[in-house]
């Protein structure tokens, strides 16, 4: 393949995930096939990585990445995943407000604060906290809480603000949305990843990628062994420093005529800019990377070390992860005032908390915005996690898309037969509360709106009807805690299940017949 369509081909595949991702995370319509939201998200590192175990298509995809990584290098940061992505729109925004003036020099590597990092990833996971340390470390999911917890609630609002001016013009296909605003404390988080995220790529373009990001560190350390690297060519630089105006990575050293295959992103930027061709692909399989060398001439010198400047990216390893969630104070002054339930398909809550990454794609997909990020309710561990909220809506009984989207597993796609007998939770019943008994009328909301018939009535006094709880036949919808007219505190809720059950199906009498004599019966 000419060297010249390298860099349209990876923009080209690029932009595909890129606005394949962002519109499943900001889809408030659900107008993304749930199908394309899943393989798009599917692919990704760390999702692929913990759905190993559940299926062949897990195993494919990670084989790939790590395949292509050692064949070419660290192609998936610059063409599959959408933070790098994100970045690159945001380098791209910035050179069109303010061109940059002078090329990015080389500069060598933060090895303590990249495999820190890496390594710190590692002893959680060891310990048993690898859902945790995948939270922190997924770059995936960084990206899916800035769409989803700030771009979504943003693109509603403007949704909204144009309904009354397309309706006047008589176009009726744009409506009013019920605006999916998280917790104050998750858009602030999210303003801050992106902040943070702007600030880094203003400094230094992919500093993030190659200092602070593990997936970035772990994909490096096969790239720096891969089959086909990139190499500076002697006899065909001219040393004219096109390659640095673009290298994003800041890791083509021309001094010595380096190129860090472990900090290259594989943009191919170079390939595109080199007017003499001084830069290609050559086969270097079990050698050390090539290096030519190259009379010195007057290219910008490598920076010296400034501490103030590692100072703040030690700081921004802990600030990145750290932003998932808001600061709500300390655990134990906001204690949650229940479990919550995990949704069906999850197996558990332990299960559910291992395998999360919180990327919020089951919570832009969820049709009745039951699906909410956690704050304190799981723990310290469960941050920004998704929860049922039943205060708030109802898993509807004839909807499983949360384990369709889901790619690492965390949420096991259920057939909606499975799905409508799997119990999250048990409805309990506060005869104090219910108005049959404090206001002496008769109030049957829960009953009505029960799916599975878990919730019926029983005579009450003065011709009232009380209603009753049949455990067996509850799954913890949560409609009729939704459905509970009372106020403040629901006389009906669902206390959730540290372990998914199996409920009883109700069986339907059908009403007795008259026995029949003659040809008229009545």
């Amino acid at each position: 393949m000419p060297r010249r369509l390298f860099k349209p081909l990876r923009v080209g595949v690029a932009l595909v995930f890129l606005a394949g991702l962002t519109a499943a995370f900001a889809d408030f319509r659900g107008l993304v096939p749930v199908g394309l939201a899943h393989w798009l998200a599917a692919v990704q590192f760390t999702p692929a990585l913990l759905a190993l175990g559940g299926g062949l298509a897990a195993t494919l995809v990670l084989g790939l990445i790590l395949g292509v990584t050692l064949a070419f290098g660290r192609v998936y940061c610059s063409t599959i995943c959408p933070l790098g992505l994100l970045q690159d729109v945001i380098a791209r925004l910035r050179g069109w407000l303010r061109p940059r003036r002078h090329p990015l020099p080389f500069v060598r590597g933060h090895p303590r604060l990249r495999y820190g990092g890496l390594g710190a990833v590692v002893v959680l996971i060891g310990v048993g906290a690898g859902g945790f340390a995948f939270t922190l470390a997924d770059p995936y999911g960084h990206f899916g809480r800035v769409v989803s917890g700030l771009f979504r609630p943003l693109l509603v609002a403007a949704n909204n603000a144009l309904v009354p001016g397309a309706q006047h013009l008589g176009h009726q296909w744009l409506y009013r949305v019920a605006p999916p605003w998280p917790d104050l404390g998750l858009m602030v988080a999210a303003l801050l990843i992106l902040a943070l995220l702007t600030g880094l790529v203003v400094w230094r373009e992919r500093i993030y990628c190659n200092t602070l990001c593990p997936v970035g560190t772990a994909l490096g350390l096969l790239a720096r062994h891969a089959a086909f690297r990139l190499t500076i060519a002697r006899e065909a630089c001219t040393k004219c420093a096109a390659c640095l105006r673009v290298c994003k990575a800041q890791c083509l050293d021309l001094r010595h005529g380096e190129i860090d295959a472990s900090r290259c992103v594989g943009c191919f930027n170079c390939l595109a800019a080199c007017p003499d061709q001084g830069i290609g692909f050559a086969y270097a399989w079990g050698r050390p990377p090539a290096v030519v060398e190259l009379e010195p001439a007057a290219f910008p010198a490598a920076p010296v070390a400034d501490p103030a400047r590692r100072a703040l990216l030690a700081g921004a390893l802990w600030l990145v992860p750290a932003a998932v969630w808001p600061a709500a104070g300390p655990t134990s002054r906001a204690p949650a005032l229940r479990a919550p339930a995990t949704p069906p398909g999850a197996g558990g809550t332990e299960r559910f908390l291992a395998h999360c990454t919180a990327c919020q794609l089951c919570v832009s997909a969820c049709p009745t915005q039951v699906l909410r990020p956690a704050r304190w309710d799981y723990g310290f561990a469960g941050l920004a996690k998704p929860r049922l909220d039943f205060e708030r809506s109802f898993c509807n009984y004839d909807c499983r898309r949360c384990g369709e989207v889901c790619p690492t597993g965390a949420i096991v796609p259920l057939s909606l037969a499975d799905k409508q007998l799997t119990s999250v939770g048990l409805a309990r019943l506060v005869q104090e509360r219910c108005i049959v008994v404090t206001d002496g009328t008769d109030c049957a909301a829960c009953s009505e709106h029960c799916p599975t018939k878990a919730v019926d009535t029983v005579p009450y006094r003065e011709n009232l009807r009380l209603p009753r709880v049949v455990e067996e036949l509850c799954i913890g919808c949560g409609a009729c805690e939704y459905a509970c007219p009372v106020r403040p505190r629901r006389a009906i809720t669902v206390t959730a299940s540290a372990q998914h059950t199996r409920a009883r199906k109700a069986v339907e009498v059908k009403p007795a017949t008259r026995p029949t004599s003659g040809d008229f019966p009545f």
